[in-house]
């Protein structure tokens, strides 16, 4: 899913139901170039997070309800004007 091409709750949907259901915690980060990713260090092993513009940690993605994705999905589009690296801790989507 990526910030600049029009994205939508459904695309965010579908990137949280791809994640791995085996762990317990997800980081969710927003690269430079708009591109959201879950778990960036499965893909990239020893990948620093403090590199991506954005990042967060969420304790269970099964139980991320509507309410929680939307809220989420605005933290996402949020970071599109913001040029300095953000750490958030959604511990209020945690359940």
């Amino acid at each position: 899913m990526n910030l600049n091409y029009e994205p939508t709750l459904a695309e965010l949907r579908r990137l949280i139901d791809s994640a791995q259901k085996s762990l317990t915690a997800h980081n969710i980060v927003v690269d430079f170039d708009g591109e959201v990713i879950v778990d960036p260090e499965l893909k990239y092993p020893g990948i620093d997070l403090e590199k991506f513009k954005f990042r967060t940690r969420i304790s269970n993605l099964a139980k991320l309800n509507e309410r929680m994705l939307k809220a989420l999905y605005s933290e996402l589009t949020s970071v599109l004007g913001k040029r300095a690296h953000i750490n958030v801790k959604f511990n209020r989507l945690a359940a």
